[in-house]
Parts: C-alpha cells; sequence; structure tokens
C-alpha cells in the first residue's frame, strides 16, 4: 500500500495512528507530499489534492480519511476498531471527533488563506465550534471511557484535542477541561500517539 500525507495534517495522522494500531506499519509505503503543490503523484491518486490518500495493493484509491480507516480496520491485525452496528456511543465519539478536527482545521486554513482582518469570520464560527465541543467532552464522562482499548472514536478526539494543542494554543484546552486533559494525557501515551505528533 502506499500513502500520501502530510506531517501537519490532523486526517493523515488518524490514519497513522490506525496504520499502527492494526500493525500495518511496515505494509504501508509513505509519500510525504505538500498537498498545495498539487503533484502529479498526488493528483494521479486523489484528483482533489487533498491528504490522506491511500493506494491499496490492487491499484485502488482510497481518498477520504474516514474511509481509509475503515479499510484498514478491514485489513490490519488486532481488535476492531470501528463500531459495531448499533454502538452509539462510539459513533457518537467517532463524529464528534471527527467534528473537532473539522473546525480546528478550518480555523487553521481560513487564518492562513483570508485576507487580513482581525479575524476572519469562519475562523471565529470555527473555533467557536472548537470550544463548545471542548466543553461538551468535559460534561461529559460516557465521552471519555477507559483508554486501554480505544475505538475509533477514541483515537479521533485524542488527534483532533492534539491538533487543537498543536495549532490553536490559545484555546488553553488543557487548563479548561482537566478531567479532559487527564483522559488524554493517558491515551496520547499509547505509542501509536507518540509516533505520530505533528512537527
Amino acid at each position: 500500500m502506499k500513502l500520501f500525507l502530510n506531517k501537519a495534517s490532523p486526517y493523515a495522522r488518524l490514519v497513522m495512528v490506525v496504520i499502527h494500531e492494526k500493525q500495518l506499519i511496515d505494509r504501508v509505503e509513505l509519500n510525504w507530499t505538500d498537498p498545495w503543490a498539487s503533484t502529479p503523484a498526488l493528483l494521479a491518486v486523489n484528483p482533489v489534492a487533498k491528504v490522506p490518500a491511500l493506494m491499496t495493493d490492487g491499484g485502488e484509491s482510497i481518498v477520504d480519511s474516514a474511509c481509509i480507516c475503515a479499510y484498514l480496520d478491514d485489513v490490519g491485525s488486532g481488535r476492531r476498531l470501528h463500531a459495531a452496528a448499533g454502538d452509539v456511543g462510539s459513533l457518537s465519539k467517532y463524529g464528534l471527533g471527527r467534528g473537532l478536527i473539522d473546525a480546528a482545521f478550518g480555523v487553521t486554513i481560513e487564518r492562513r488563506f483570508a485576507a487580513a482582518q482581525s479575524e476572519p469570520v469562519l475562523a471565529k464560527r470555527w473555533l467557536d465550534a472548537v470550544q463548545r465541543t471542548i466543553a461538551e467532552l468535559e460534561k461529559t464522562p460516557a465521552l471519555r471511557r477507559a483508554t486501554d482499548q480505544p475505538d475509533i472514536g477514541d483515537l479521533a478526539l485524542a488527534v483532533a484535542l492534539g491538533y487543537v494543542g498543536f495549532r490553536l494554543q490559545e484555546v488553553d484546552w488543557q487548563r479548561k477541561a482537566p478531567a479532559t486533559a487527564t483522559w488524554f494525557s493517558r491515551i496520547d501515551a499509547r505509542p501509536s500517539m507518540r509516533l505520530t505528533r505533528p512537527e
């Protein structure tokens, strides 16, 4: 398999976490790329020019991180990460984690590319969403289950919180959400998280 990715992308990090959790690291060739450059190699796998993008051993492209994670869960070893049918709790965490990634990434991109102003309107909207989501995590213990056997929802939440800490340090989420910070510190110590920290 061949994975196109960028070290700062939270979407690519989630895929890399799954690769480690599913013991696939020796089966995946990593192709570090700048998606903004829209290189021919990336476009051949993903015409949308986004990372991550996976080329399977069979030569098929999978271009969305959620789809890539589901595929890797199927072909990798060990316990299943995705929810069994009807597991609303896991699905709820996964959706919230991906939503938090989307919001934090949206703030980052809007600030990077929007016309100069004090705070772009969309960035403020997404930043508000980031803060509301972290507040929801803090007040809902069911979203912070034990971390010895994390599922895809736990991993998505952890990657999202790591990205907020990496890109949006002004949110200061660990001080504002101490119970969530304690949960995060345990899951962040997993090898899959330690080995994929953004740079």
